[in-house]
């Protein structure tokens, strides 16, 4: 039996971008060819830079835009700028759906899966933005080792993502993204398995897996887990 009542349907995760013009390409949460199954968007008006200290304003609207996404029969919600982990805890709650504000919920997971022990490396956009709040919203407690690289200090990153650059060079951003990887990598000899906290670098997932020989965990990683968990396969 079909039930009735909802305006669409085989749409199971919602995403929640913001209202910029940030090249997105396959890999990219904001690509809606990321995905190996349908998605639906809705847009959040405001940008990463709110998300820093946060306020009321902010998250109102995501809030307002995650109780549209729910109305519709939205069963999961992920958040497309890892910066939404400063309220995961609290949409988590109010949505009265699943929600993963940031790939970073996956920390406390992850934690579990390399035994406790090492260290997990987290990618950010922008290391001095990324704040404890936003890691102990999303359930990272101090017991958990992290060492963070952000992406600020490579060039082509920069341009596109921090200063809202329009031509992106996939190979130009793939070398930035491999080079914090070596960075990382170099400072952190117990590092484990690696996080992008930033959803723009998830296309460049396996290149990293393969350059460190390492998991790497992103928010398609987050999306795929609600999908499966909501929708799960009838074998």
């Amino acid at each position: 039996m079909i039930e009735t009542g909802q305006a669409f349907y085989g749409q199971h995760i919602g995403i929640l971008v913001f209202s910029t013009k940030t090249p997105r390409i396959p890999g990219d949460a904001g690509n809606g060819e990321s995905f190996s199954y349908q998605v639906r968007y809705e847009i959040v008006e405001g940008g990463f830079a709110d998300l820093i200290t946060g306020s009321d304003r902010i998250k109102a609207a995501i809030l307002k835009a995650g109780q549209n996404l729910a109305r519709l029969g939205i069963r999961a919600i992920i958040g497309d700028c890892g910066m939404m982990s400063l309220y995961q805890d609290c949409l988590g709650k109010e949505l009265g759906v699943l929600f993963a504000g940031s790939s970073l919920c996956l920390i406390p997971t992850v934690w579990q899966l390399i035994g406790r022990h090492g260290a997990i490396g987290i990618i950010t956009g922008h290391s001095k933005l990324l704040g404890k709040q936003h890691l102990k919203n999303s359930g990272w407690n101090e017991d958990m080792e992290i060492s963070i690289q952000g992406m600020e200090d490579e060039k082509h990153f920069h341009e596109i993502v921090i200063d809202g650059g329009l031509h992106l060079n996939r190979e130009a951003m793939l070398k930035d993204v491999l080079e914090a990887g070596r960075k990382l990598r170099e400072k952190t000899p117990g590092l484990r398995a690696v996080i992008f906290e930033c959803s723009n670098l998830a296309t460049y997932s396996s290149a990293l897996a393969e350059e460190l020989r390492l998991p790497v965990f992103d928010t398609i990683s987050a999306a795929n887990l609600l999908e499966y968990s909501v929708h799960p396969p009838r074998y």
